[in-house]
């Protein structure tokens, strides 16, 4: 059973359908607060407080689920482009679907504000994970690189030098990378568990959302993995292939993190594509704010090595101590400030490419908040609606 679309009143705005009443704040940990009082109609949104409301049956739109499994999953109406649970939801607006730019922000900056906690918690584990691997890595190649000159230096003429420290210091860099690599995985599939979470009216857990970080993090680097090689190429052939396929594979990891089946390069193409305007106008604001918090970390290892010098001679026992120590604070220095700021922004962006990845599937099939939480395990709440934010 699936509710048809309205159509507005002679009083009411176009645009964006709205909820019955005014915006209701999340609080602390415990996500959004279900709307209290009766409907447009007078009559009660879904059923009573305190009631279990039957569980619809699982109608298929293009996605494929297992009937036999024990989550509640809504049935979706396709209103305006974008599907809507039926029970106890007001047709036409999702937690996580917008049909505009301004409704995509606003959901996000909502979501964010109920899970910022469980978020910044993520990305603290992650910085701290990246600094153990990060620190020992440079440290490391300080000293061998310096090892390396002071051997070079002292061999005699027509005497090949000593390259083994060199290869030392790339197998430790390739080895620090992919454990880098992998616990950005698992927190970029954490968080968007936590994101849904929110929106499907469920606390955030970080438990559930580190179990399905643990699932889906090798997937997940497998196909960045690949994504990385073939940008590589498109920088290589030219400066703007490569940022093309940058903007298309931003949202990889929510498709990887919702959908199976070996979705994944060609899934982020097809949903690109899908709208290319509302696609570009999101990944654009994502990159930029990428950008400047780039220009930002920049600015500050800048001034770090004007703090720490290291032009001083390399070859003397002394002046060589005097030089390590300091490029090694500046080191330290950099790698904390950048994965600090780093995980700061990401607290958001990570929201944010839930919703734009969100709005692009919902273009191309129909699809509600409460899809999206079944896909990962989530049991929404059946009657956690979302209030209008105020005009």
């Amino acid at each position: 059973m699936t509710q048809p679309p309205t159509t507005p009143g002679p009083d009411e705005p176009s645009g964006e359908p709205q909820p019955p009443s005014g915006f209701a704040a999340p609080s602390g940990d415990t996500g959004f607060a279900p709307p209290s009082g009766p409907g447009a109609a007078g009559e009660p949104l879904g059923p009573p407080p305190g009631s279990i409301p039957p569980v619809p049956p699982v109608v298929q739109h293009g996605g494929q689920y297992d009937p036999s499994q024990a989550y509640v999953v809504y049935q979706a109406a396709p209103t305006g482009g974008y599907g809507v649970p039926v029970a106890g939801q007001q047709a036409g607006f999702d937690p996580l679907i917008s049909p505009d730019y301004s409704g995509w922000w606003q959901r996000s900056l909502t979501i964010f504000r109920g899970a910022w906690r469980q978020l910044l918690v993520l990305q603290l584990v992650g910085f701290l994970a990246g600094l153990i691997v990060a620190i020992p890595e440079a440290l490391y190649g300080i000293r061998a690189l310096d090892d390396f000159m002071r051997t070079a230096g002292a061999a005699g003429p027509g005497t090949t030098p000593d390259f083994a420290p060199l290869f030392g210091v790339f197998a430790v860099a390739i080895g620090s990378l992919v454990a880098g690599t992998l616990v950005a995985a698992a927190v970029a599939v954490a968080a968007n568990h936590i994101a849904v979470s929110v929106a499907a009216g469920q606390p955030p857990r970080l438990g559930a959302a580190l179990g399905l970080a643990v699932r889906r993090c090798l997937p997940l680097w497998g196909w960045q993995l690949l994504a990385s090689l073939i940008m590589i190429v498109g920088f290589c052939a030219c400066i703007l292939p490569g940022i093309y396929l940058y903007a298309v594979f931003l949202v990889l990891p929510a498709v990887v993190t919702f959908e199976r089946g070996g979705a994944g390069i060609g899934r982020c193409f097809q949903l690109f594509h899908r709208d290319f305007g509302s696609a570009i106008a999101r990944v654009a604001t994502i990159a930029g704010l990428l950008f400047m918090v780039g220009v930002v970390a920049y600015v500050i290892s800048r001034v770090l090595d004007l703090a720490f010098p290291a032009d001083a001679p390399v070859l003397q026992d002394s002046a060589g101590f005097v030089v390590a120590t300091a490029t090694a604070t500046a080191v330290i220095a950099r790698a904390v400030v950048s994965g600090l700021l780093s995980a700061g922004v990401r607290t958001l962006i990570d929201v944010l490419v839930v919703t734009a990845y969100a709005d692009m599937r919902a273009r191309h099939e129909p699809l509600s908040t409460a899809t999206l939480a079944a896909e990962i395990g989530i049991t929404p709440t059946p009657r956690s609606e979302w209030l209008a934010p105020p005009a």
